[in-house]
């Protein structure tokens, strides 16, 4: 009896590995993208402007949102077809490019890459309201308004939508509370729309990325100070200013800084991922971008909320003024 059972086994242990292997081999087929249609947005310098460049390379005709001429210039000198200036936040603007996107192709797109997005970093007791509010609008209200535009074009070409949030979509950390929440909002926002779309077999894949180098993240922690001394505009004589001083907010931006330098990555691994979420046969749902992402963001992600909770507590250094809320 004991024979039979390892035998069993040893079978049930070598069909789930062929099983897995199939599997794997099957997210590796990728479709023909020539000629296709895709637009991107974000696309003036980093993650969007490396999707762009891959996108061209295939032969995919790319429509670039842009948000600066440099930006526009670049994405074009990238190999994309169009690359329209606008602020995602202004409606017309929007609606505009949107009417060039379905001239451009023909009523059928086959991918939307919602990549745009902007942070502004800073402890809740010094964010201004005004933040949230800018972030949001960006970050999330933008992808619904685009999105609404072009559910259309894409549903007609069975394409897929591709939203960018952010480990922090998933896992919140200490000091950038606006921009968690846009992202968190972003993610449940994709998995609405991922169900409401699945009759028509459109494909709705979230991309978290990790801490990549990119102009946005290099800037990161330098930022805090903007959003301390434009909570100083609005309050200045205000009880946060004794917890979170000058002094530690100097100290702050120094040691986060140096910190984030060290675990910065690579940012094609993300650009890797939107392109196989656009180009595979069968893409996945959620791609974990960069190796901290896969790591430490996945384990804090999975693990009792009170350990992640304790982690987090120790995230929050140089210490503040504990005394000064006395």
């Amino acid at each position: 009896m004991l024979e039979m059972m390892q035998g069993w086994g040893g079978l049930l242990l070598v069909g789930l590995a062929a099983w897995l292997v199939w599997q794997r081999l099957k997210r590796r087929a990728m479709l023909d993208i020539g000629g296709q249609w895709f637009v991107v947005t974000g696309c003036d310098s980093g993650i969007g402007s490396g999707v762009v460049e891959k996108l061209a390379r295939g032969g995919a005709c790319v429509i670039a949102f842009c948000f600066t001429e440099e930006g526009a210039r670049t994405a074009l000198g990238a190999g994309a077809k169009l690359a329209p200036r606008l602020d995602l936040t202004d409606g017309v603007a929007l609606r505009k490019a949107c009417d060039e996107v379905e001239q451009a192709c023909g009523g059928r797109l086959s991918g939307v890459v919602h990549n745009a997005g902007i942070a502004q970093p800073g402890f809740i007791e010094f964010q201004p309201l005004d933040n949230y509010r800018r972030i949001m609008e960006v970050n999330l209200f933008s992808i619904i308004n685009m999105t609404q535009m072009l559910i259309p074009q894409v549903r007609a070409a069975r394409g897929r939508f591709v939203v960018v949030t952010s480990v922090d979509g998933i896992v919140s950390l200490p000091g950038n509370a606006p921009y968690d929440a846009s992202k968190f909002a972003a993610e449940g926002y994709a998995d609405a729309l991922r169900a409401e779309l699945s009759p028509w077999d459109v494909g709705v894949s979230v991309i978290n990325p990790s801490t990549l180098r990119t102009p946005l993240v290099e800037r990161f922690f330098a930022s805090a100070r903007d959003t301390w001394e434009a909570m100083e505009r609005i309050d200045p004589d205000g009880e946060w200013k004794k917890v979170w001083t000058r002094e530690w907010l100097e100290k702050y931006v120094e040691q986060q800084s140096e910190g984030l330098s060290r675990i910065a990555q690579d940012p094609s691994c993300a650009i890797d991922d939107i392109h196989h979420a656009l180009a595979a046969k069968r893409p996945k749902m959620r791609y974990l971008s960069g190796w901290m992402a896969k790591t430490f963001f996945y384990a804090m992600w999975i693990m009792p909320e009170r350990w992640s909770h304790a982690i987090k507590k120790v995230m929050v250094y140089p210490k503040p003024n504990i005394r000064g809320a006395d």
